[in-house]
């Protein structure tokens, strides 16, 4: 061995021992709760909205303020697509306030983010892994790409992944003592109805076949009828839903959200593209995982009861194939629920190798998590400071409802105009056509695409005129009709 290798061996096992002794020098739960604060709890209160998350915050303004829980509605335009689970939670939480606000639309989301790091911790250990092996799964989940930007990002795929994930931790747990009763089946059927109410019947593929092709597989004849009895529950509420705001035509949208038609040009570029694109958003869980299964090919056996690796490999990549596949094209989100289970088998990897390859494998491992995890605490700290950056569409907000409280009037927006920065302005708030804009009487406010406002002011000079540019690249304009 030279001198250059026996160095790099030396700096490599300090860096793990120096993980060991985090791991076993203060309560490993304490250590996950103060990096989840860190790293999360700051973005909840300086963080804006941003990317789509206007649109869940808006179905539960429009719950709190107008009624419409059980029909989705952006503000006075129903949105069927799919339930909406993550905007009632968020009413919920709002109503006792009387409106919804940033920090009670993002609770959910970071408490999620915390569940989801506690079940990849508890299940790790649950199976053997050590302590610092099973941190480390936990780490590789606020490590990852994807999780990172899901930090608080009010959409349903970060609760959507963790729900999934913990009915497989509620399966497994029975599954492993060879005893799963009526109550854990009727259990894991809740769970799973409500990962379907955050979605759509979709995602719950991820446990339908992981769990199902593991019980076929494995001959586990006597789990059938309580999986059967789970889908049932599971698929009761789903069904009152859709069956309950049923209008003609509906099966159209829910068609096009479900992306069932064959998009040509995907067939065949799509899973290469996605392929790429996941690999990227998943490390280095998605790597850790990878040095696991080729570890086990040449050791061929580690600390995991029997039949947890197939049974977490079943859950975690059959769904992933069929949706990399899938006709209508994917995107890196819809393959969340697989994120926690790769943490889990990154976990297995360090249990498995910490000691045997610590230069090679799991030192750099560990630098690639902590430098991602160092990146997320550079993006939490600066928040509070650079207010530009982290909340535009709270200082377009302002800006739009000091003028509206000066001269009251309703807003008419069309489409999805202004999705980030409406949600923060106080008052009745419309969807409307630009024809309906033309017969809309004084006083008024609207918020408009800049084409579409040029076409309204030239139909309406008398008393419609342009106050100011909206949005970061000031691609909406706010207009003002006088009575």
């Amino acid at each position: 061995m030279t001198i250059a290798r026996m160095r790099a061996s030396a700096i490599a096992l300090r860096i793990v021992e120096a993980w060991n002794a985090v791991a076993m020098r203060w309560p490993p739960v304490a250590v996950i709760v103060i990096a989840w604060a860190v790293l999360a709890l700051p973005l909840v209160f300086f963080r804006g909205f941003n990317s789509d998350e206007g649109l869940a915050v808006t179905i539960a303004r429009t719950a709190v303020e107008d009624g419409e829980w059980l029909v989705p509605h952006v503000f006075n335009v129903r949105w069927i697509e799919r339930p909406t689970l993550l905007s009632w939670i968020i009413a919920a939480i709002s109503e006792p306030f009387g409106q919804v606000s940033q920090i009670t639309a993002r609770l959910p989301i970071v408490l999620f983010l915390l569940v989801g790091c506690l079940l990849i911790y508890f299940l790790l250990r649950k199976v053997g892994a050590g302590v610092a092996a099973a941190l480390f799964g936990a780490a590789l989940f606020l490590a990852c790409p994807l999780v990172m930007r899901a930090y608080v990002m009010i959409t349903a795929d970060l609760p959507l992944a963790v729900l999934l994930f913990f009915a497989f931790v509620l399966w497994w747990d029975g599954a492993a003592k060879r005893s799963i009763g009526l109550g854990r089946w009727s259990a894991i059927g809740v769970v799973l109805a409500l990962a379907g109410l955050m979605k759509g019947p979709q995602p719950i593929a991820y446990f339908a076949l992981g769990v199902g092709v593991f019980v076929l597989g494995s001959r586990s004849w006597r789990q059938l009828p309580g999986l059967i009895l789970a889908g049932l529950i599971c698929a009761i509420p789903l069904a009152l839903w859709y069956a309950a705001i049923y209008r003609p035509g509906d099966e159209g949208s829910w068609a096009a959200f479900m992306r069932v038609h064959p998009h040509p040009d995907l067939i065949f570029s799509g899973p290469l593209a996605a392929s790429v694109r996941l690999l990227g958003e998943t490390l280095p869980a998605a790597l850790a995982a990878a040095v696991y299964f080729f570890a086990r090919g040449f050791r061929g056996r580690d600390r995991a009861p029997p039949g947890f690796v197939a049974a977490l490999a079943c859950y975690a990549f059959i769904a992933s194939l069929f949706i990399l596949f899938w006709p209508g094209g994917s995107a890196p989100r819809y393959y969340f629920p697989m994120v926690p289970a790769l943490c889990v088998f990154g976990g297995l990897a360090y249990d498995a190798l910490a000691a045997r390859r610590p230069e090679i494998i799991v030192a750099p491992l560990l630098l690639l998590t902590a430098g991602l995890l160092v990146y997320a605490l550079g993006y939490s700290v600066a928040s509070p400071f650079l207010p530009a950056r982290f909340r535009p569409t709270q200082i377009e907000a302002a800006r739009i409802t000091e003028l509206v409280q000066a001269a009251p009037g309703p807003i008419y927006r069309t489409g999805d105009t202004a999705l980030n920065v409406l949600p923060y302005v106080p008052g009745r708030i419309h969807n409307a056509t630009l024809d309906g804009l033309g017969a809309v009487p004084g006083p008024a406010w609207m918020v408009l695409p800049a084409d579409e406002a040029e076409a309204l002011l030239a139909r309406r000079p008398d008393k419609l005129h342009a106050v100011m540019p909206v949005g970061e690249a000031q691609q909406w304009r706010l207009l003002r009709l006088d009575p």
